[in-house]
């Protein structure tokens, strides 16, 4: 076991870099007059036994006075020598009749020369002259069982089926029969076949590189598939070597140094065209301008016009991207994977989807395409281009030396029909140095587990207020699940909070950066934020709904203090308490913040103004407005988050300053409404916890004519009668209570002793809580008092306090605290609510729009039933007909 493990681990260390495909820089420059450039192994071979290479050093050719003769002994084509005469060769070829396929050589016999005819080996014809034997172009010297085709002798032709799929090729859902794929994607495997490599294995590359590397059918992909020896030798990547390739495999670097990429340049029949900079891809589509050298510790982002007017066959580029490795002298060349979001599999662009290991990597693009678009009549249906093309890497600190990790390129192909009569498009080009965040994941993971913990104490608090407050003497189910509940609660607090704040300093600290010092999270780590952010709406939604519910069944009751005037017979009047009652109806789903304006200031944001556009993968603080990169989620989220955040706060701020001090605070607006009807609100929420709203009329009546009310007013403005308040001499209305069981088995015995909703039962219920309130009924009384600081702090009440005290206890409230029955009261909850709905749409959208619209959607479904059922529990626990409720 041992062994293998030290095995594994060395081997780790060897194909560190072995990973990628390196090959020497070496180009047909650096061979020497007897050795030819060989495009393939990029090195340099020896030429033949009286062979000099060519000019271009890309193949070999016999020695002056030498031609070129086939052997069959070699079976191959060699030189051998020719002692030249006083005899014209002219005229000795010229009298010398040959047959189709031979060329025209001088042979000396003696002291004489003479001509005669030489039959070219295979694969090859007579040239021009017919004095030397060229690879074949239109026609070859075949036997018998070969077939010539297009050039070339092939015996297994058969093997390359003429299927429709061939050439066909698929385009935003349309089928195109392209002339091009019909005519040379079969030729080009025949030939392939044949020769076992070369130019026509290049050629049938390239065109599986036009058709986005789709083999899903015969195709000239699948045909190269067929004839490639292996992964090894291929431009796809195995799934395997990608994914090591993107998240393990480092290439060592210098300090300092410049990002040096070059491109292996081919054209579309295969020609080798050497190596060249990589900015010879974008001067062969547009104007580049000047060249920036590439920093490790930069990003580039760049964007050109297009010019492909004038564009052919012949000006068809193909590529393949290599790194320049410096820390060993330039000697070798480190080739760069590429993800082309075009590629289809299964009729599916897995490129596109978040999920590494669904990825396809390759090693060729091309510039642009004029060839697939061509149709029977010679015309071009459409030309493709190279649209967008982005380099990433990630820059990451070893202990003794710097690495590269992620090293890949992304492009992205776009069609046009006709350029024309248009505007021409845009090619962008972009190098981002995606740092390391594992860090700054690690800081996340922790914030979320410390805050987790906490929230987790928090939610034992809360429990153990609800079960002091429930009376409990056992922990039941139900005891469980509440604390489950105050548990999905906080967490869904807490995990909203961490992901905005994360988010919020991602966003300011990449978009501020001249140097790259941070980068946004990878796909992976992007997905987990993701999955927070629907952890977080799933909690707070379930949260939301608890408390509707805990709303909607909450026991209230109207206390009404009127009572018949003693200069007259009449009853008191229905009519205050119907007022009051929709006063309490209306109030329950109005909230301190607007959720219409809300979505319109937000949209107006985003949208009119364009600040959806810092959200672009930019690190900069301007604007942007054309650009190759995409809406980053991470930078989306916490841009959307911020702007929603500030919005609510804006609106929550002016509430409280301006609208519900000078124009209308609608809780106390209710308050007053019950002092001015001389109803008071009682409200129990759990079996020994509740709110008191005091509205008993310091005047005594409140069903009177209007001279007599506005009389009232005014003696209360000069200060000429008693204080509203519970207590004499206070202006306090509002109370928290810590109910008595001997109030609790009062009030049980008052609802079993006559039936649910009738008159009497309403009157006894009223007469007794009025008796309480005036400390009329002597084995049941209370106390008003204050809150200690702990028990404000932690809105709970001392046990060891409640557990010995003999009377009902009033706690002092100036806040208006029975609004924790509302809407109004649970702002914070809603609006986070809102928070993570509004994050949760748009990480899957990416649209704003979409997100604010939900958000509005869901909120008046929400607001809808917690007025339809709310309205249904005042109705049954104030024995007031629904019909009268508005």
């Amino acid at each position: 076991m041992i062994v293998l493990v030290v095995t594994h681990v060395l081997f780790l260390i060897f194909v560190k870099v072995e990973s990628y495909d390196v090959i020497s820089s070496l180009s047909p420059k650096n061979c020497n007059d007897s050795s030819y450039f060989d495009s393939l192994s990029h090195k340099c071979k020896s030429c033949g036994i009286f062979q000099t290479a060519s000019r271009d050093h890309l193949s070999c050719k016999c020695d002056i006075g030498r031609y070129p003769e086939y052997s069959e002994k070699t079976k191959s084509i060699e030189c051998v020598s020719c002692v030249q005469s006083f005899q014209s060769d002219t005229c000795l070829k010229d009298n010398l009749t040959c047959e189709l396929y031979d060329i025209k050589v001088l042979q000396v016999t003696g002291n004489s020369t003479i001509a005669r005819c030489l039959r070219c080996p295979l694969w090859q014809q007579p040239d021009a002259g017919r004095s030397s034997c060229v690879p074949c172009s239109d026609m070859c010297h075949c036997p018998d069982d070969y077939e010539d085709v297009n050039g070339t002798c092939v015996k297994d032709y058969f093997a390359f089926p003429d299927t429709p799929s061939i050439s066909t090729f698929n385009l935003d859902g349309r089928t195109y029969i392209s002339n091009y794929l019909r005519e040379w994607v079969r030729p080009a495997a025949a030939k392939c076949k044949a020769e076992g490599g070369g130019k026509h294995c290049e050629h049938l590359t390239n065109i599986c590189v036009l058709t986005d590397y789709n083999y899903d059918s015969q195709s000239a992909c699948a045909f190269y598939r067929q004839l490639s020896t292996g992964f090894s030798h291929s431009i796809y990547y195995d799934d395997s070597q990608g994914d090591y390739l993107l998240n393990s495999a480092r290439i060592n670097i210098l300090k300092d140094q410049t990002m040096e990429f070059v491109v292996k340049q081919y054209g579309l029949d295969g020609t080798y065209q050497l190596i060249q900079p990589l900015r010879s891809v974008f001067t062969s589509l547009c104007c580049t301008g000047i060249w920036k050298p590439i920093q490790r510790n930069g990003n580039i982002y760049k964007s050109c016009s297009l010019h492909l007017k004038t564009a052919s066959v012949a000006d068809m580029r193909f590529y393949e991207l290599y790194f320049v490795d410096q820390a060993v002298n330039q000697s070798r060349l480190i080739n760069v994977p590429v993800k082309v979001l075009n590629f289809l599999r299964g009729g599916v662009q897995r490129n596109r989807e978040n999920d590494i290991s669904r990825w396809q990597l390759t090693k060729r693009f091309f510039n642009f395409d004029v060839a697939i678009g061509s149709n029977q009549e010679g015309n071009i249906d459409f030309i493709r281009y190279l649209s967008s093309f982005t380099i990433r890497f990630s820059v990451v600190q070893g202990e003794k030396s710097l690495g590269l990790r992620s090293l890949y390129a992304t492009i992205n192909y776009e069609t046009v029909g006709n350029l024309e009569n248009r505007k021409p498009p845009l090619v962008y080009f972009a190098v981002k140095n995606v740092v390391s965040m594992d860090e700054a994941m690690k800081s996340l993971e922790v914030a979320l587990s410390v805050l987790s913990s906490f929230g987790a104490l928090y939610a034992l608090i809360r429990i153990v207020v609800w079960y002091i407050r429930s009376d409990k003497a056992t922990i039941d189910l139900l005891t469980l699940i509440r604390l489950l509940f105050y548990g999905a609660d906080i967490l869904g607090n807490v995990i909203l909070i961490v992901v905005f704040f994360f988010t919020f300093y991602w966003f300011i600290t990449f978009r501020q950066q001249e140097e790259v010092a941070i980068s946004l999270p990878s796909a992976q780590e992007e997905q987990f934020i993701k999955d927070l952010v629907i952890s977080a709406f799933t909690l707070k939604a379930i949260s939301v709904l608890w408390m509707i519910g805990e709303q909607c069944t909450v026991d209230i009751f109207l206390i009404d203090w009127e009572s018949p005037k003693p200069t007259k017979t009449e009853v008191v009047s229905v009519w205050r308490m119907f007022f009051v009652a929709n006063e309490w109806n209306e109030l329950q789903v109005a909230r301190k913040s607007s959720t219409s304006l809300q979505v319109i200031l937000v949209l107006l944001a985003l949208k009119v103004f364009q600040f959806e556009r810092f959200a672009l993968e930019i690190p900069s603080t301007y604007f942007v407005m054309e650009s190759l990169l995409n809406y980053s989620t991470v930078l989306r989220l916490a841009l959307g988050l911020f702007t929603y955040l500030i919005v609510v706060l804006m609106q929550n701020v002016l509430n409280a300053v301006i609208f519900e001090r000078y124009f209308e605070n609608k809780v106390q607006r209710f308050t007053d409404v019950c002092t001015l009807s001389n109803i008071s609100v009682w409200v129990r929420v759990h079996t020994r916890y509740g709110f008191y709203v005091h509205g008993r009329s310091p005047h005594g009546f409140a069903d009177i004519d209007m001279p007599t009310m506005c009389q009232q007013l005014q003696r209360e403005e000069e200060n000429l009668c008693a204080q509203r308040g519970l207590v004499q001499g206070q202006d306090i209305q509002t109370f928290s209570i810590f109910f008595h069981h001997a109030l609790l088995d009062k009030w049980r015995k008052l609802h079993t002793s006559q039936p649910s909703g009738t008159y009497p039962t309403f009157d006894a219920r009223n007469q007794f809580l009025t008796s309480f309130l005036d400390h009329a009924i002597r084995d049941v009384d209370y106390e008003v008092r204050d809150r200690h600081f702990l028990e404000t702090i932690l809105d709970m009440e001392m046990w060891w306090n409640m557990t010995f005290n003999e009377r009902t206890v009033f706690y002092n409230d100036g806040k208006n605290c029975f609004d924790s029955v509302l809407f109004y009261g649970n702002e914070t909850t809603l609006v986070i609510f809102e928070l993570a709905l509004f994050a949760l749409v748009d990480i899957f959208c990416h649209c704003y729009l979409t997100a604010a619209v939900t958000v509005f959607i869901v909120y008046k479904a929400l607001q809808f039933l917690r007025y339809r059922f709310g309205r249904q529990n005042l109705a049954k626990k104030t024995m007031i007909d629904p019909r009268f409720l508005f």
